[in-house]
């Protein structure tokens, strides 16, 4: 059986039996067909601009963005995961809690009074779905991608994420993970400054 090893933080993959690519034998290969199959998802769902307001995060959306983005790699893509991880929450609970981050959104997208900042607002979505861990990998991806969707539908800026380098060892993606943590505690903070890090400059 075919083992992909995954860097510090993601989800390793002990069970290739979904692969619906034969000849990806090693990360290398699986890195490269993955992202191939993610700048279609990029380029469809980035390209039309939703109508702001509307009521478009829906959680059969989440799972079709996951989908779109590894359904020419993986058979279980956009299917929420059936084993427990040693991150995530209970797969039990995957469904209910999807459902109540969109609500959440719907409800940071309504406030009048002190609402807060749309960085922010993408920032704690990124988190939030990072934190559930719905899918049986490709998380942080779809994550930073559902993010970026937010913010495309707000009219602002994306970030020029470095998914190379997000995707193995490094400072980069040691950063990252440290700015996830804290975010678990509630500190969005370091999440923020790091999602500025890599937004276009003026």
């Amino acid at each position: 059986m075919v083992r992909f090893d995954a860097p510090e933080g993601a989800t390793p993959i002990e069970d290739a039996s979904g692969l619906l690519v034969e000849e990806v034998l090693n990360h290398a290969a699986l890195n490269a067909v993955e992202t191939e199959n993610i700048v279609r998802a990029v380029n469809e769902h980035l390209r039309p601009r939703k109508r702001r307001g509307a009521a478009w995060l829906t959680e059969d959306y989440v799972r079709r963005v996951h989908r779109d983005m590894f359904d020419s790699v993986w058979e279980w893509a956009g299917r929420y995961r059936d084993a427990e991880l040693n991150i995530g929450v209970s797969k039990s609970r995957i469904r209910e809690e999807v459902a109540k981050l969109c609500q959440d959104v719907a409800f940071w997208d309504g406030q009048k009074e002190n609402p807060l900042p749309v960085l922010e607002r993408a920032v704690r979505l990124h988190h939030r779905l990072s934190w559930i861990h719905p899918f049986p990998n490709g998380n942080g991806r779809h994550a930073r991608l559902m993010s970026d969707i937010y913010l495309h539908v707000n009219g602002c800026k994306l970030p020029e994420w470095p998914s190379s380098a997000l995707g193995g060892p490094g400072d980069v993606r040691a950063a990252y993970l440290d700015a996830l943590r804290k975010a678990d505690g509630g500190g969005f903070g370091p999440l923020v400054a790091y999602t500025k890090r890599f937004l276009p400059k003026e």
